[in-house]
């Protein structure tokens, strides 16, 4: 049953271009929509240092190395604890004219955009990021909460918790951070199909995360397999509104870790709502309860998933995806992430090394290991796949990427109006050099682990997309992050449809018009000490 729920869910959302999804009519509120922050209204307020400050200069390529390696023992201090935080905190204001059908409005004060390092489906940010201290953590032993308005913590309880993680998740650690979703910052916007979006945003903080903690030699491997409700109850979140989907252990340990004395307090913490009504929708709730595994044992199924290409399949040979010297690190590529929102240019060309290092930097990441698929891991979840429309010494049509053998597999040509099978009007297909298409075999997974399936995949989706933006962006070019394709459009496409692998994610890359006009001011001094 929970398999054919998800199912169900993941199927109607790949046909929504083609069949409405319910509630039928809705229209987005935008004047009684909620705040991108949670802001608790009675905590203790916890300063953190400056995030990306002592990060090393390391490069995208050799942080994506680290993080597929296994698990690495030692506590994070406080000072990367804050770069890993920051990564979904607040980096400076930019405003500028682009296709978006709001930019005009951006203009104003109270509707600024404020750039985040990590990207997230609309814009919406619904993760919420919390830190679980045990006694050898950098702070005092409790609960926090990761204020992303004001780069600071919020203490929510005091005492030792671990050991209730460690119980829920079966890696007992001296410090976890957790990811949960809450549903209605998204949901607002995208109804019914925001747990498609909002699981996408777990895998894209994940990615984040990996990243800083990689360039610290700090590899580490999320539990996506956990007892949601025993997780909820550290955090005090209720499991529907907002529920934890990720858990990562930092600094594993065997020592047993004490109950906790939680703060007294009159009434549980007070958080603000800005919206005045707060919905649920019918299908997002039946496919997240679908998801829930409570106590139920971890599968061990290493192979599930998996996307091979096959070896005597001809091979497009693709150059050496070596980073170049003038490519940003980890750092500076997580300060100026951004979307290009209509601004690509399919002249001139995009350069085949360029687009080989986007594409194996995508494929290094999925090999980065989780509690499910340990590393070392033999293979991601994802596939890739490229159109190329524009790409110096390719013929316009769509390839395979395999990985293995570092080069791309021909497949049918380019001979469709893409923009058609486009919802939206950010962007103009004809003017992207290249559409990454980020796949998987949602079948296969869902069969092996149920709902949690479709949930799982989604996050590794995302860590995907992720990891495109920040190597596009150490490369120098224009990226954006769609979901607006029509599916079963690209699917046909490609030839994939009633194989069982899916199109999920869609990145268009290329060059940027010169200049890039806008407003882009920074809340951190560079070393230099200049904005």
């Amino acid at each position: 049953m929970s398999a054919e729920i998800a199912l169900d869910y993941a199927r109607r959302m790949f046909e929504r271009q083609h069949v409405p999804l319910p509630p039928l009519g809705f229209q987005v509120d935008w004047a009684d929509q909620p705040s991108r922050h949670k802001l608790y209204l009675d905590t203790v307020k916890v300063p953190l240092p400056e995030p990306f400050r002592s990060m090393p200069p390391v490069g995208i390529g050799s942080a994506l190395r680290i993080a597929g390696s296994a698990q690495a023992p030692g506590v994070p201090d406080l000072g990367v604890l804050a770069s890993m935080l920051g990564c979904y905190g607040l980096t400076g204001r930019r405003t500028e004219p682009n296709w978006n059908d709001d930019s005009h409005a951006k203009i104003r004060s109270d509707q600024a955009v404020w750039a985040r390092p990590t990207a997230s489906g609309g814009g919406m940010y619904p993760a919420e990021s919390y830190l679980v201290v045990g006694r050898a953590g950098p702070l005092p032993p409790g609960v926090y909460h990761y204020d992303t308005a004001h780069h600071s913590l919020d203490r929510l309880s005091t005492g030792d918790r671990c050991g209730a993680l460690a119980t829920a998740t079966g890696v007992r650690a001296e410090l976890y951070a957790v990811v949960t979703l809450r549903f209605w910052k998204n949901a607002f916007k995208y109804n019914s199909f925001s747990y498609h979006v909002v699981t996408q945003d777990v895998g894209a903080l994940l990615a984040s995360w990996r990243l800083v903690l990689a360039t610290h030699d700090t590899p580490v491997e999320p539990v996506l397999w956990f007892d949601e409700a025993a997780v909820g109850a550290v955090l005090d979140v209720d499991g529907h509104d907002e529920a934890p989907f990720l858990v990562l252990p930092l600094g594993r340990t065997d020592t047993d870790a004490d109950e906790a004395v939680r703060i007294q307090v009159r009434a549980p913490h007070r958080v603000w709502e800005k919206s005045r009504r707060v919905r649920s929708f019918e299908l997002v709730s039946r496919v997240h309860a679908a998801a829930l595994v409570g106590d139920l044992p971890r599968p061990d199924l290493a192979r599930a998933g998996a996307i091979s290409g096959d070896p005597a399949d001809a091979l497009v040979p693709l150059p050496d995806p070596a980073p170049e010297a003038a490519d940003l690190d980890v750092r500076d590529s997580l300060r100026r992430r951004r979307s290009s929102f209509g601004l690509l240019n399919a002249r001139p060309p995009l350069d085949a090394r360029d687009l080989a290092w986007v594409l194996s930097s995508v494929a290094q990441a999925g090999l980065a290991g989780t509690d499910v698929a340990p590393a070392p891991r033999g293979h991601g979840w994802t596939g890739q796949w490229v159109l190329a429309n524009s790409v110096a010494g390719l013929e316009r049509r769509a390839y395979r990427y395999d990985a293995a053998r570092g080069g791309l597999v021909a497949g049918a040509a380019l001979d469709v109006n893409l923009q058609r099978l486009y919802a939206l009007t950010n962007y103009s297909l004809p003017e992207v050099a290249a559409v990454l298409v980020v796949t998987g075999r949602l079948d296969a997974l869902v069969e092996a682990y149920g709902a949690r399936g479709y949930r799982m995949l989604s996050i590794e989706v995302g860590q995907a997309a992720q990891t495109a933006y920040l190597a596009a962006t150490a490369r120098g070019l224009g990226v954006g992050a769609v979901l607006g394709l029509d599916n079963i459009g690209i699917d046909e496409l490609l030839g994939i449809e009633g194989t069982g692998e899916r199109s999920m994610v869609f990145m268009l890359l290329g060059h940027e018009r010169a200049p890039r006009l806008g407003y882009d001011h920074s809340l951190y001094r560079s070393e230099g000490g200049t904005r």
